[in-house]
């Protein structure tokens, strides 16, 4: 019986790249993808699949990973979610697994040779973690002086969320949340949101400083590279590409003047 997957990231070129690598394994069937985050539960109640492939960053939607993965958990047991992400902080993938992530692939590394594997071995109930995360983990073990939740909202708050939009990505009260803020100053021994964040910076309890820019630049870099490297994998297989290539040429142009927009925004 093949194994049931579904995809959710904000990039359709992206999704379009995972569609074009799992949909050539004979034991894996894509039942859905989605782009939008606030989707994802009800796709998942109307088609489970055996493993949920997720990003991390959606684009202009409040979404925290850590809490929707320990929530997919608890409300899916059954369910293997395997993180697919241009984000290689070792923060994230200590967070995310301990969590309830069974694996973490990074779209940096050749995902023609990973991501297939990856999903079999989630749905077997294994972790899977490819090599750029296997070396950030062995990085990532710490004490942290900040609960899972506190660090969960302060994720939020270095988005620029309020406390009003924080409690609802996060399923709790307004209050709940401002006493979660009060008892993280007094723990980093600060008085406002933006000094509690950068103390988090500083003590690797949050990513560092740049890491929401630094994902935006890596996401149409690493949709370039998967997109080359599809095309270099049909040369290998047939010695010739189709016209239908040139769409994924174009497509690659497209991703190239994204890329210089971005960092052309930095200067």
């Amino acid at each position: 019986m093949a194994i049931r997957v579904a995809l959710v990231d904000d990039h359709p070129l992206m999704l379009k790249i995972v569609h074009q690598e799992l949909g050539r394994e004979l034991d894996l069937d894509i039942l859905w993808d989605c782009q939008e985050s606030g989707e994802m539960i009800a796709r998942i109640v109307r088609q489970p699949p055996d493993v949920l492939v997720l990003d991390l960053s959606f684009a202009g939607q409040a979404f925290e990973p850590v809490a929707a993965v320990q929530d997919l958990r608890a409300r899916f047991p059954q369910m293997g979610v395997l993180i697919l992400t241009a984000n290689d902080d070792p923060l994230w993938i200590e967070e995310l697994l301990r969590a309830g992530a069974r694996g973490y692939v990074i779209k940096s590394e050749n995902i023609s040779l990973k991501l297939a594997e990856a999903v079999r071995t989630v749905a077997q109930g294994r972790t899977f973690l490819s090599p750029t995360a296997a070396v950030g983990l062995s990085a990532a073990h710490q004490r942290h002086t900040l609960t899972a939740r506190e660090r969960a909202i302060l994720r939020l708050a270095s988005q620029g969320s309020s406390n009003t939009e924080i409690a609802e990505t996060l399923g709790i009260t307004n209050g709940t949340v401002r006493n979660h803020i009060s008892n993280i100053y007094a723990k980093l021994g600060v008085d406002t949101r933006e000094a509690a964040i950068r103390a988090a910076q500083t003590l690797r309890e949050l990513p560092k400083p740049g890491a929401s820019l630094r994902h935006e630049l890596r996401t149409p870099l690493h949709t370039l590279l998967g997109l080359a490297r599809l095309l270099d994998a049909k040369w290998e297989r047939s010695g010739q590409l189709l016209a239908s290539d040139r769409e994924l040429l174009h497509q690659i142009v497209l991703e190239a003047e994204r890329l210089d927009g971005l960092i052309d925004e930095l200067t």
